[in-house]
């Protein structure tokens, strides 16, 4: 892995584009303490190193069947198992780990039905995949669009969110070529501008940028930030899989989302009630965390963690396997 490190500016730069992924540089100045020349420069040689990126993907306004994935394989075919997934435009990410499974996938299908077929019918197909256990999502209470790098303080972040309040909802029934095609664009480039945008889609800017904006207030999109974990202060990343009495469900995925090294945490149906994953510092941290949910959350019993090894594909896009977008 090549050996660099994000600096300090770096951080905070990425931190307020947690905060407001298509904020204009003039604004993010002030707050990053550097000019917005600086900022754009500095942000389009993280995007070229593919260290960092902005994409989207639906969000909990848009209809679609969710899943979690775990896939047993023969041990010389999990590399050609996970090219072929990745392949797939309803895998939306896959995490080669080590532990009681060889893969995680997260899966987004359009339809219950869609759902069923990939799971029934398009899985078994894939030579060298021997085993499978699906976790159908039932609510997604956190995912890494609420998670930040911590780099700004806590007055310059909510100066940020102030000052560049969310978009408000000035139109009602985007079509839905105009919302896919939307979703494509920014799934690629989620700075892309309005001009290009309208450009690319062959609608008037002002179309546009009222269609953006009551898909992200309808939160039928998400965008978000992501950044090359292993470059980060966080490395590890782990899924854990816990169970919960069923009363207590709800109580204990609510207090899991307030931890800083939460990325998800959805309630499923299936074997266990929960699945998380967080980004550690360190292996040793694990033990850290788990004895703080022992103390904390005594009905939350952790059945099974896996560390990931590699993540292949990460929200949609392919990655390097020390962690970079592709480019």
């Amino acid at each position: 892995m090549q050996e660099y490190l994000l600096d300090e500016r770096d951080l905070r730069l990425l931190h307020a584009l947690q905060i407001r992924p298509r904020a204009p540089w003039t604004a993010l100045a002030p707050v990053v303490g550097a000019d917005a020349v600086t900022l754009a420069r500095r942000w389009q040689a993280l995007q070229d190193s593919g260290l960092a990126w902005i994409t989207s993907y639906k969000g909990p306004g848009a209809k679609y069947a969710g899943a979690i994935v775990e896939i047993d394989c023969v041990p010389a075919s999990i590399a050609p198992v996970t090219e072929e997934l990745a392949r797939d435009t309803e895998v939306l990410s896959i995490d080669q780990v080590a532990g009681g499974r060889d893969l995680v996938v997260t899966v987004q299908c359009r339809s219950e039905a869609a759902l069923g077929e990939f799971v029934l019918d398009k899985l078994p197909s894939v030579s060298g995949v021997t085993s499978t256990r699906t976790h159908r999502g039932i609510k997604l209470l956190a995912d890494a669009q609420v998670w930040r790098l911590r780099s700004l303080n806590e007055r310059d972040a909510n100066r940020l969110a102030i000052d560049l309040p969310e978009p408000g909802n000035g139109q009602r029934g985007v079509p839905a070529d105009v919302e896919n095609g939307l979703a494509k664009i920014l799934a690629l480039d989620g700075r892309a501008t309005i001009a290009d945008i309208a450009g690319w889609l062959g609608i008037s800017q002002t179309r546009a940028k009222n269609a953006l904006s009551a898909l992200l207030a309808e939160k039928r999109l998400i965008m978000r930030l992501e950044v090359a974990r292993p470059y980060t202060p966080w490395p590890l990343a782990v899924w854990y899989f816990l169970r919960v009495p069923a009363t207590h469900v709800e109580d204990v995925a609510g207090k899991l989302t307030g931890l800083n090294e939460v990325r998800l945490v959805a309630t499923t149906a299936g074997m266990y009630s929960i699945l998380m994953t967080v980004w550690l510092r360190r292996v040793e941290d694990m033990t850290v965390l788990e004895r703080q949910l022992g103390e904390r959350l005594p009905f939350a019993e952790i059945m099974d963690r896996s560390i990931v090894l590699r993540t292949p594909k990460h929200m949609g896009i392919r990655l390097t396997t020390d962690g970079r977008r592709v480019v």
